[in-house]
C-alpha cells in the first residue's frame, strides 16, 4: 500500500510537529511526502491528480486554525478536486487526517472546555470522503507536541507510522504482523543491528501477550453466558 502525506501548512518548515513528522516518515519506503506550500510555485494540476491516484492512502496533515483547516488546504482542494477525479479519480481509496492542536483532547468531548468532539469537528472531511467514495478513517489527533516528553514522543512516532502504514484493521494480529515487517525493513537498510534476537524476543513478547488476551476474552464470554 502506498501512502500520499498531503502537508497544508503556511509555513511547515517553521513547525516543529511537522518537521518530526517529516523525519518520522524518512525510513518509510511507501510514504510521499507533499507540502503544497512547496509545490504552490511550481504546481501542476495533471501531475497532482496522478500522484492521488497513484497512492491508496491519502492523509491530510494540517495544524488546527480556529476549529479547521488552514485556508491553504481548502484552496489545494479548490484547484484539484475536479469533477472527473471526486466521481472516480478516488473511487476505494482511504482518506485519513493528522491534525496538530494546541489543547488537550480532554477538552474535546460534550461537557468539555471545547464542546464539540475531533470527529465533530472534521465532519466536512468524512463528507468528502464519502463524496469521492472513498473509506474515511478515524482521525490522528497530536495535542500539544512541544510539551510531549522524549518517551512521548517514541510513542508518538510509533503510532504515527502505523497510522501512515498499517493496514486498516484493528486487530491485536495485524499490528503484531506490522511490528515485525517494520523490524525486517529496518533490519534491511541497515538501521537496526542483532534482527534475530530482537525479532525472536519481540515475537515471544507478542506471542505471550496475544495468549493472555485470547485468555481474557474467553473469560469475558464466559461471564457473558453467566
Amino acid at each position: 500500500m502506498k501512502t500520499l502525506v498531503v502537508i497544508a501548512h503556511p509555513n511547515s518548515h517553521e513547525s516543529g510537529v511537522q518537521s518530526f513528522l517529516k523525519e518520522s516518515c524518512a525510513s518509510l519506503t511507501d510514504v510521499t511526502i507533499y507540502d503544497i506550500q512547496e509545490e504552490l510555485s511550481s504546481f501542476d494540476l495533471k501531475k497532482t491528480q496522478e500522484l492521488l491516484a497513484s497512492h491508496q492512502r491519502i492523509i491530510f496533515q494540517f495544524p488546527m486554525y480556529w476549529y479547521a483547516a488552514p485556508d491553504i488546504l481548502y484552496n489545494w482542494l479548490e484547484k484539484v478536486l475536479t469533477k472527473s477525479l471526486y466521481q472516480s479519480g478516488l473511487k476505494g481509496k482511504e482518506l485519513g487526517i493528522v491534525m496538530s492542536m494546541g489543547q488537550k483532547l480532554s477538552a474535546f468531548q460534550a461537557g468539555g472546555t471545547e464542546h464539540f468532539t475531533i470527529s465533530e469537528l472534521l465532519r466536512p472531511f468524512q463528507a468528502l470522503a464519502y463524496k469521492c467514495l472513498m473509506t474515511y478513517l478515524p482521525p490522528f489527533p497530536i495535542s500539544l507536541f512541544p510539551y510531549l516528553k522524549e518517551k512521548e514522543k517514541h510513542q508518538l512516532l510509533i503510532s504515527y507510522q502505523q497510522y501512515l502504514t498499517k493496514e486498516n484493521d484493528h486487530r491485536f494480529v495485524t499490528s503484531e504482523k506490522w511490528v515485525i515487517n517494520r523490524l525486517k525493513e529496518l533490519s534491511d537498510k541497515g538501521l537496526i543491528n542483532d534482527l534475530d534476537n530482537r525479532l525472536s524476543f519481540i515475537q515471544d513478547t507478542l506471542e505471550n501477550n496475544r495468549m493472555e488476551l485470547d485468555s481474557l476474552l474467553a473469560t469475558l464470554e464466559e461471564m457473558r453466558v453467566d
